[in-house]
């Protein structure tokens, strides 16, 4: 009888020291709400830095209730796979050039006319006011995507293997890796090279192998990526200037809370204020000055040579645009002077 007391005691004493184990802050605690971000671009560089700092305003802005997890490199795929992810609600974020809706929009491939822009500033100042911000936002909630933010990337110009660029003639016999919409492979076959649509993943491969002799787009991209270790030759052609935007799954979106929708709105807004005027900013220069150094040749070219060589296919688009894309095209050219 003594013998069960004591075998009783014992497990109830054990039973004790487990229970005292569990504290009642780790029964009632609530995990964050986590946000995959997909991206293409890698894991050091300035949009790296960028999305780092995004993470922080994330969490900071929900006091802590949700937490970005970052996927660079095309880790859980390629944009096209991206954004399919948040359509269906797998994904919860990516970033994308503003251009890539036009698999799913046309009306947003009239971003991707050359030279629509004086410089990077205007750019982003008219996607951003607040004209322009409710027509393209509300296609692309249409279309499954939330737009937290938008971001300059500069001006995107042609860095190749094979010879500094100065005229169209240059380009002539360039195969020049574009990404996957008409009208800039359209452009790019104007300025006189051989547009070849491919993924951003596969163009390091491709500049070593001679698969292609160049792509377009901006110092920072460029180096962060080490194109200019095996291209070194950037012209500064200068053709697209076109902003990304940082799109959340509208399904994700539609399932938070009013608080928790507010907090990442508001997380994009201050990351929109710190990359625009701050870390893009100041990485620009740097990274001029860092492909000097890795040996890239930068040389200005004729601009006006390339701006009369592209103007047809400005033409022809307006010429073949459906009522959106027309409606879209005069309200930029009437809101970019304010910029």
């Amino acid at each position: 009888m003594l013998r069960k007391i004591a075998l009783s005691c014992a497990v109830a004493g054990l039973v004790c020291m487990f229970l005292l184990q569990i504290r009642p802050a780790d029964a009632g605690e609530i995990k964050p709400i986590v946000l995959k971000y997909s991206v293409t671009f890698p894991a050091t560089g300035t949009q790296a830095d960028g999305a780092k700092k995004l993470g922080e305003l994330i969490k900071e802005c929900s006091d802590g209730r949700m937490v970005m997890e970052f996927y660079p490199s095309s880790q859980l795929g390629d944009k096209i796979a991206s954004m399919e992810g948040l359509i269906a609600g797998t994904l919860e974020m990516t970033e994308t050039a503003a251009t890539d809706l036009s698999n799913y929009s046309p009306v947003w491939s009239v971003l991707s006319l050359p030279y629509l822009w004086d410089n990077p500033k205007q750019a982003i100042g008219t996607l951003t006011d607040l004209e322009v911000r409710a027509v393209l936002e509300a296609d692309a909630a249409d279309l499954g995507f939330i737009v937290i933010s938008w971001c300059n990337l500069g001006s995107r110009s042609v860095l190749n293997t094979q010879r500094p660029v100065n005229t169209p003639a240059d380009m002539k016999g360039m195969r020049i890796r574009v990404m996957e919409d008409p009208v800039l492979a359209g452009t790019l076959n104007a300025m006189g090279g051989s547009a070849t649509p491919m993924p951003w993943s596969e163009v390091y491969t491709a500049l070593q192998q001679g698969t292609i002799q160049g792509l377009e787009n901006s110092a920072p991209v460029i180096l962060a990526n080490g194109m200019e270790e095996v291209a070194k030759f950037y012209s500064l052609t200068e053709q697209f200037m076109i902003p990304d935007p940082t799109f959340v799954s509208k399904l994700f979106f539609n399932r938070l809370s009013r608080e928790n929708q507010e907090a990442l709105l508001e997380a994009g807004r201050k990351f929109s204020d710190a990359w625009n005027n701050d870390i893009w900013a100041n990485a620009m220069a740097r990274a001029m000055n860092t492909m000097r150094e890795k040996g890239v040749r930068i040389n200005e070219v004729d601009k006006p040579a390339f701006v009369k060589a592209v103007r047809p296919v400005i033409d022809g688009f307006l010429k073949s645009a459906d009522k959106e894309q027309k409606k879209l095209y005069d309200l930029l050219i009437k809101v970019r002077v304010k910029y």
